[in-house]
């Protein structure tokens, strides 16, 4: 038993306190009596029981980095540890990163062909090591003699089940898949094609116009973009990491899920100013093309499998909710634009970040560029629109930047992305 003394001054407020503490406590039985609460109860109850059971080694290719004694981390090679690992030692919580979506209708049809008895992350992630493509990581359990040529992925027979529920795939056996890490909330699959996976990704036109046509412009001036194109109905892009010959790891490693500009950019900074240089030409795209949706995991950073040296920001990707992924804006001047008011507030409150931006000679949008990439996307839109709608917000971003054309337009077209 504790025992604290109050002072009679603080008598009332203390009363208060045990009094709401009592209701809160009284409302948390109510909700743990619910049906909801007994399954959410069982389902932790459950997880704790399989972190129990987890023992062996976390492997970079065929490289120790770290035991695991009962889903605790016990001794590990800080240098090359993932992100989140190195930061916070919670294994369950990066595993279960590394799951598929529980909530993609896909995922559930997944697990039901491969016979995988299970609701459970972790145990999800582990069916297939916790390997993914575009990492070399993975769990090697106590006991096993795997490598990581065992476990690495070679084929896919159940892409077409992660991507458009194909009832053909029931009848293919169980086998390794990469669709069991293959995270995000839209339907997708990776594609092996001639010895290089390819993301393959479902969308309406707006969606797929929107990640194409940001792609191509950026590509045109220079920014590092993945590659986008259309197969079909489907949007596809080929894996940035060229089967894993670098680690990916998505920022929200370092910043959980964090996205506030100013603190993503600090974060970057301490690591390197160059990376922190490529986050703002990120952002910069961004305000321009109206993506709404930029998180803490869809951008993310490259590390060197050997030494775990962070290398630079992965290139730019996931544009599918930009510009008129959900519709046209109503505003084409772009002068109530929210996230270019976003970049403004950001700015107003990082001399840093200003300062850099002014030192970077952004590059210069013209409408002849937007109509190159307007000719080579095979899907119709409302051009003029497009036109205005972009150059509109060059004009606002350059305005809260303090840039004129002379400046956009500097013979050294560099960015300072080399590191």
């Amino acid at each position: 038993m504790k025992i604290r003394y109050i002072k009679s001054d603080e008598l009332t407020s203390v009363r208060a306190s045990v009094e709401r503490r009592k209701e809160l406590q009284e409302k948390l039985k109510e909700l743990r009596a619910t049906p909801e609460g007994v399954q959410n109860s069982n389902l932790k109850r459950k997880a704790v029981r399989s972190m129990q059971n987890i023992t062996g080694t976390l492997m970079s290719e065929d490289r120790p980095i770290a035991k695991v004694q009962n889903g605790i981390i016990t001794e590990s090679v800080e240098e090359l540890l993932p992100l989140y690992l190195k930061r916070t030692k919670n294994f369950e919580e990066w595993v279960s990163s590394r799951a598929i979506d529980a909530h993609r209708t896909h995922s559930r049809l997944l697990k039901k062909a491969l016979r995988l008895r299970t609701t459970d992350d972790v145990q999800t992630a582990l069916a297939v090591n916790a390997a993914t493509v575009t990492d070399r990581y993975w769990f090697k359990p106590d006991g096993s003699s795997a490598e990581y040529e065992d476990i690495r992925f070679k084929e896919n027979y159940f892409d077409q089940l992660a991507l458009r529920g194909d009832p053909d795939s029931f009848s293919r056996k169980p086998s390794r898949t990469p669709e069991l890490t293959n995270t995000g909330s839209f339907e997708k699959c990776w594609k092996l094609i001639d010895g290089k996976w390819w993301m393959y990704k479902s969308g309406n036109a707006e969606e797929c116009f929107s990640e194409m046509f940001i792609c191509k412009l950026g590509e045109k001036l220079g920014l590092d973009m993945a590659h986008y194109e259309m197969d079909g109905h489907y949007i596809r892009s080929k894996d940035f990491t060229n089967g894993a010959s670098v680690n990916f790891e998505p920022i929200h490693s370092l910043v959980d899920d964090d996205e506030d500009y100013e603190y993503c950019f600090e974060v970057l900074c301490e690591l390197s100013p160059d990376i922190a240089r490529q986050y703002l030409l990120i952002i910069w795209m961004d305000s321009i093309c109206y993506n709404m949706d930029r998180h803490t995991e869809n951008f993310g950073l490259l590390r060197d499998i050997k030494t775990g040296a962070i290398l630079s920001l992965a290139p730019n990707y996931d544009n599918n909710i930009a510009l008129i992924a959900k519709g046209y804006p109503s505003d084409v001047t772009r002068k109530s634009d929210g996230l270019i008011r976003f970049l403004r507030e950001f700015l107003a409150s990082s001399n840093n970040a200003l300062e850099m931006y002014r030192k970077m000679k952004l590059p210069l949008i013209s409408a002849e560029i937007i109509d190159e990439c307007l000719d080579e996307i095979p899907i119709e839109v409302d051009r003029d629109y497009i036109r205005d709608f972009i150059l509109n917000g060059q004009a606002r971003v350059n305005e809260i930047i303090g840039m004129d054309e002379d400046q956009n337009e500097d013979e050294d077209n560099t960015f300072g992305l080399m590191l």
